[in-house]
């Protein structure tokens, strides 16, 4: 099982954080000696730490810039056809 410590910076991943969680679009912003920063972009904006030794629950996939922005696209599409 791959943990948050493993994930290299300014690189796009689906992941899973717990069994719990929805699918999240992810991207490490910053790593300390002890923590790593994420950035999650769906299903909405949001900083968090995780600590390096900690296990992701599921890496889905990692993905590449293009592919990161299509999916953050989609998404915001729909929610301005929510907003009007």
């Amino acid at each position: 099982m791959p943990t948050f410590g493993e994930l290299k910076p300014e690189t796009y991943y689906l992941i899973q954080v717990d069994a719990e969680s929805d699918i999240e679009l992810v991207s490490v912003i910053l790593q300390t000696k002890e923590t790593v920063l994420l950035r999650s972009f769906l299903p909405q904006t949001e900083d968090f730490f995780k600590y390096q030794d900690e296990p992701v629950f599921k890496l889905i996939e990692e993905l590449d810039e293009e592919t990161a922005e299509q999916f953050a696209s989609l998404y915001q599409e729909t929610e301005e056809e929510y907003e009007e």
